[in-house]
Formats: structure tokens, C-alpha cells, sequence
């Protein structure tokens, strides 16, 4: 009786931390639905109380936007660019120290994960001045191998988790039909890795659809901006169209949101197998 009882307030503070924590997680998007179908009038009068009719005058106004299609083609490029150089190159990497798993390939796994610790602050302006000197600020690809370069460490180390749980089995049996190394990587072991390039292909798109501190380095033209940083000039010294930013960052988010969800089941499958293993 008691133990029910115990049992009962436990699931009733669990339910409700769950609960104040969905709240404080689904506020900011409270908000931007709020103010993105709000008139001007009605956000005046209103503030954070839901609109009082569905006014979409400021996505209208959003895509009106002087670059605002050149800012979407800009972001999905660098996007797509970066999943491909990421899945590619990471993957192989991890799987080369994973398989040979002696001291130096270790240690460049160690390097990997350093990577992970350092801010990016520091390495912001060595960064800038290396772009510079090989002429590429204000160009995609340099904020795509960029974008690439400050989160190569990250992905290495999902990979390289998850191929130590891929049996070795079945590349020797691929050996003695004839593979060689890149054959046997290519067709045995990259397909056994589909649950964990998923979610580095959605996490990497996320990483780099989201990005602004590294966008707002390289791509300062105004006909190289991405759409946070399209977004971000929403707001000058002296006034900030809100609704229509709000409204533009809507429209930013839809297509992370179809990616993840359409991953959703991959993503939780790839990270809790290359979480667990050493």
C-alpha cells in the first residue's frame, strides 16, 4: 500500500517536470507562431496573446524579401555539400581507425575528439585569415568546407563508435571472395552503416541549415547570405519587422523539420548503438 502510494507521487512529479519541461521547450515556438500571424495592429494590441485572426500578409511579405529565394538555394547547397563531404569522408576515416585500432590511428581518433572541446571561438579568426589567404571568403564552398572542417570531429567519433559494432566476419569473408579494402568498405560494411548515416546526414543538415556564427564570418555579400543570416537582417538599429521575421523563420524551419521527422526512427537508432560502444 505504501509502496503504491510512493509509486503514484513519483509518477505524478514525473509527469509534471516532463510537462514544465515541454513548456519551457515549446515557448519559443509559441511565440513565433504567435507573432507570425499576427497583423501589425494586432501585435501592437495583443503582444504574446494567441492572434485574434490568421493573418498571412507577413509570409507573403516574407517571401518578398529582397534575396530570399538566393538565401534558400544558398543554405541547401552548402547543406547537401556538407552531408556529402561529412558522410564521405568521416565514414571512411572512422572506419580505417576503427579496424586498425593501434596507437597512432588512436591517437588521431584523440585528435578527433579534441576537436570536439575546442570553441570555436578560438580557432574563429585563424580560420578567417586561412579563408582569406586561399580566396575564400564570400564563397560557399569555403563556408561549406568550413561548416565541414568544425564538425568533421563530432561525426568521426559517431562513426567510429558504431563500425566497432560491425562484426569483422563479414569483411574477411568479403576478402576471400576477392574484395579488396575499398570494395569490401563500399558494398559490406557502408550499407550495415545506414542507421548512423542517417543521423549524420540529418544532424549534419541541421548543423549546417542552422548555422550562423560561421556563415556570418565568410559570407558577408549580400547575394551570399544564407537564411539565418537573411533572417538576422531582419532587425536593424532603429526598428525590427518582427512578425515578418518570425514569419520568415517559419519558413526556414519547415524543411528541417520534414528531414528529421522523415529520420526520426534512424536518428534514435544510430545514436544509441554508437553511444554504447568503446
Amino acid at each position: 500500500m505504501i509502496k503504491t502510494r510512493k509509486n503514484r507521487i513519483l509518477n505524478i512529479v514525473r509527469i509534471t517536470m516532463l510537462g514544465l519541461f515541454a513548456v519551457i521547450c515549446l515557448a519559443p515556438f509559441y511565440v513565433a507562431v504567435c507573432y507570425a500571424f499576427k497583423s501589425k495592429t494586432d501585435f501592437a494590441r495583443t503582444k504574446l496573446a494567441p492572434p485574434t485572426s490568421l493573418y498571412l500578409g507577413n509570409f507573403v511579405d516574407a517571401l518578398h524579401v529582397r534575396n530570399f529565394f538566393d538565401s534558400v538555394r544558398n543554405s541547401a547547397l552548402v547543406a547537401v555539400c556538407m552531408v556529402i563531404i561529412i558522410v564521405f569522408f568521416c565514414s571512411a576515416g572512422a572506419y580505417i581507425i576503427a579496424r586498425k585500432n593501434n596507437r597512432p590511428y588512436n591517437a588521431v581518433f584523440y585528435v578527433f575528439q579534441l576537436v570536439i572541446l575546442i570553441p570555436f571561438q578560438t580557432v574563429m579568426f585563424p580560420l578567417y585569415k586561412e579563408l582569406s589567404n586561399i580566396g575564400a571568403l564570400n564563397t560557399l564552398w569555403g563556408l561549406c568546407l568550413a561548416q565541414a572542417g568544425v564538425n568533421v570531429g563530432y561525426y568521426v567519433f559517431l562513426y567510429t563508435g558504431f563500425i566497432k559494432g560491425v562484426p569483422i566476419s563479414l569483411e574477411e569473408a568479403a576478402r576471400i571472395d576477392g574484395c579488396n579494402r575499398y570494395q569490401t568498405f563500399l558494398h559490406i560494411v557502408f550499407p550495415l552503416l545506414k542507421p548512423i548515416t542517417m543521423t549524420v546526414i540529418v544532424l549534419s543538415f541541421l548543423a549546417s541549415w542552422n548555422d550562423f556564427i560561421i556563415s556570418m564570418i565568410i559570407c558577408q555579400k549580400l547575394e551570399r547570405r544564407t537564411l539565418p543570416l537573411m533572417q538576422f537582417y531582419f532587425f536593424g538599429e532603429y526598428s525590427a519587422n518582427v512578425s515578418v521575421a518570425f514569419a520568415a523563420s517559419l519558413l526556414a524551419m519547415m524543411p528541417a523539420v520534414i528531414i528529421y521527422f522523415c529520420a526520426q526512427k534512424y536518428i534514435v537508432a544510430g545514436m544509441t548503438a554508437g553511444a554504447v560502444k568503446s
